[in-house]
């Protein structure tokens, strides 16, 4: 026998091996923490090599110093504040918040969160927005009459020539983008948190208000983590991913079992139904 050909056979065993434990997601899977926060399905750890297939794609986290979970969404970063898997929410605060005073009366945000109708992630009900204006050119006249709040701290010298704004919701008269500012980001918040500031006002806060406490207390985000699938796998003693479908570019749900990869739940053993689950 050719060399090459007794090489490829003894070989072919160690390969057939590591494909099947490639194709059997790992007990990382279940048993993913960051610091003794438990990440489980839909979201996984992408520091985590062996974690790929874990949970929906998109949803990887990255696990920061062993204490501090990130959630990357398109270009920008969110801290993870809270995961409640029985309600399917995530809790988030955009990570700029870290490095910012959260007294300082001009929080400064960079990007916008644009999320669309397909996402894993959607917006909960019991959020609202709050929308930033940075370096406007127009005269605070303009301003006003638009029951805008004008921020203080927002920064001095030849690069800030105009003033910074914040509106609630609800607040605003017209484009934002008529005051020719350099920035515009729109920032998700929780609607009570907003609404007690403004209650402690009585009206509109004033400029050095609490917006940067509540950027930081953050805003939530809901999943479908197809939830009837998951807890049939879950009772046959299987965990929960996600992995790409072989004849196409879609993902499907499957259910990782001991024995392997399963689409519904896993077997239970000789003569005990799954019937139940």
């Amino acid at each position: 026998m050719p060399p090459l050909r007794r090489l490829l056979l003894l070989l072919l065993p160690v390969v057939l091996v590591l494909f099947a434990e490639a194709d059997a997601s790992p007990s990382a899977c279940r048993n993913a923490t960051c610091g003794d926060v438990p990440v489980a399905y839909p979201f996984w750890l992408i520091d985590n090599s062996s974690a790929l297939g874990c949970g929906y794609p998109g949803l990887g986290l990255r696990c920061v110093d062993n204490t501090t979970l990130i959630l990357p969404f398109r270009t920008h970063q969110y801290r993870v504040l809270d995961i409640e898997y029985g309600k399917h929410t995530i809790s988030l605060t955009d990570a700029d918040m870290q490095h910012s005073d959260t007294n300082s009366s001009c929080p400064h945000l960079h990007a916008n969160l644009t999320i669309d109708d397909n996402s894993w992630l959607q917006l909960a009900s019991s959020d609202s927005n709050i929308t930033f204006l940075y370096n406007c050119k127009s005269n605070s006249s303009l301003l006003s009459s638009t029951s805008a709040v004008k921020l203080t701290g927002c920064g001095a010298g030849p690069e800030h020539i105009g003033s910074s704004y914040v509106f609630l919701d609800g607040w605003i008269t017209g484009e934002a983008y008529d005051y020719e500012c350099e920035t515009v980001v729109v920032a998700p918040v929780i609607d009570a948190h907003k609404k007690a500031m403004v209650d402690a006002h009585g009206g509109l806060p004033p400029a050095d208000g609490s917006f940067g406490d509540v950027l930081s207390a953050g805003f939530e985000l809901t999943y479908s983590a197809h939830s009837d699938k998951c807890g049939k796998c879950e009772r046959t003693k299987g965990w929960c991913g996600y992995r790409h479908n072989e004849t196409s570019t879609t993902m499907d749900f499957t259910c990782f079992c001991d024995e392997g990869p399963t689409k519904s739940h896993c077997e239970l053993g000789p003569g005990i139904s799954n019937s139940n689950y």
